[in-house]
């Protein structure tokens, strides 16, 4: 058990070495690096502005997301919020499609266990692109605490709490999407083919889901296996009170990796 622990670590660290030092890994970082600078620029940048104007829009339509913007301490987080909600997890689905597709289809997948198990291997490379993830939701997260600061440097104890907040919430969100990609990477041949595997999962997971839910209402339940089901509630917060919609992407997470272990040690590498 301690060798196994010590390999995950191990693979871990160097997937976090890999994505920060390789090209591929380098020209992803970069080419979200000039989404958020875009954003910042346009958007977030605005954010006392865009909640003025918003909450009379929110009123008008009775949208609980929008209201929830003006609850925020520090506008910029607000609207940083209601963005990474929704683009975080569509930047994982790309960013962590190839955790083991591409290894297995050269052949060096079946080399790595000659050193170390399928387990650690697995383990390993979900934890190694959690962490990458989390040091990007940081650095996005500090850009935008230096420019609230700017703006209004007496709320710099505001933004860092707000800032806090948004890290766990977004790294919650973002772990069952992970998860699932590397169950969907054990049966892809390359990062593409897996994210096209994992966009017509979910477009036909979704129809049926409401197809059955127009015939037996109990069915919408199902929703709840759906990766980010809760992200338009968890929108809706702006404190701790989010941790009350964690249950669904911890079981989420807990059984994508679950199959994807049991499928690992199943698979031909």
């Amino acid at each position: 058990m301690t060798q196994t622990l010590r390999n995950i670590c191990h693979i871990a660290i160097t997937e976090l070495k890999r994505t920060l030092i390789t090209r591929r890994g380098l020209i992803s970082l970069t080419a979200f690096a000039l989404v958020w600078l875009l954003l910042l620029a346009v958007v977030i940048r605005r954010a006392p502005m865009l909640i003025a104007n918003g909450t009379a829009f929110g009123s008008m339509f009775k949208s609980e997301s929008i209201l929830s913007l003006a609850k925020w301490h520090v506008p910029e987080f607000g609207i940083f919020w209601i963005i990474a909600l929704y683009l975080f997890p569509m930047f994982c689905l790309v960013f962590a499609a190839d955790q083991t597709a591409s290894d297995k289809t050269r052949g060096t997948l079946k080399l790595l266990t000659l050193h170390t198990s399928r387990t650690s291997i697995f383990f390993g490379r979900f934890i190694g692109l959690m962490l990458v993830q989390s040091l990007i939701i940081a650095v996005a997260l500090l850009s935008t605490l230096v420019l609230a600061t700017i703006r209004e440097p007496s709320l710099l104890s505001a933004s860092l709490n707000n800032s806090f907040y948004v890290w766990i919430n977004l790294l919650i969100v973002i772990a069952p999407y992970t998860a699932l990609m590397a169950l969907i990477s054990l049966v892809a041949k390359s990062g593409m083919q897996a994210v096209n595997y994992a966009a017509i999962l979910w477009i036909l997971f979704m129809v049926a889901v409401y197809w059955l839910s127009s015939r037996f209402p109990e069915a919408a339940l199902l929703k709840g296996f759906i990766p980010g089901s809760q992200i338009s509630e968890l929108a809706q917060h702006y404190t701790w009170d989010s941790l009350s919609t964690a249950l669904a992407p911890a079981l989420q997470t807990l059984a994508f990796l679950t199959c994807g272990l049991i499928l690992i040690h199943r698979i031909d590498l």
